[in-house]
Order: structure tokens, then sequence, then C-alpha cells
């Protein structure tokens, strides 16, 4: 199966969603995308500037 790289904004917009009751801040999720890219479990595509710069997908 392909699997496409998606926006990082959008996967942290879908996290924040399904964690309404939990207070997280956006920046913590991109720490955390951007941590499981350095550890090699996501592979990126773009810059990571910000997180409207780049996309990710499982390795």
């Amino acid at each position: 199966m392909h699997k496409d790289f998606i926006r990082a904004s959008k996967v942290i917009g879908e996290m924040l969603e399904q964690m309404m009751e939990e207070f997280v801040s956006d920046s913590f999720l991109e720490y955390r995308i951007r941590y499981l890219i350095y550890n090699g479990v996501l592979e990126l595509k773009g810059v990571p500037k910000s997180m409207r710069h780049y996309s990710v997908k499982l390795r």
C-alpha cells in the first residue's frame, strides 16, 4: 500500500481535535513530530522551518 505525505499542520490539527479534553499545545505536538523524524519513525519531505513547510509519512 502506497502512503502519501501529509502536511505536518494537518497531522497536528487532527491530533488537537482528538485530544480536546486534554490540553496539549501545537508547539509540543510539532516537537514530537520532529522527534519521530529525527529517530527514523517518520519520513520528512520539505523544510522543517514550521509545520506549514513540511510533510511527513510513516517509514
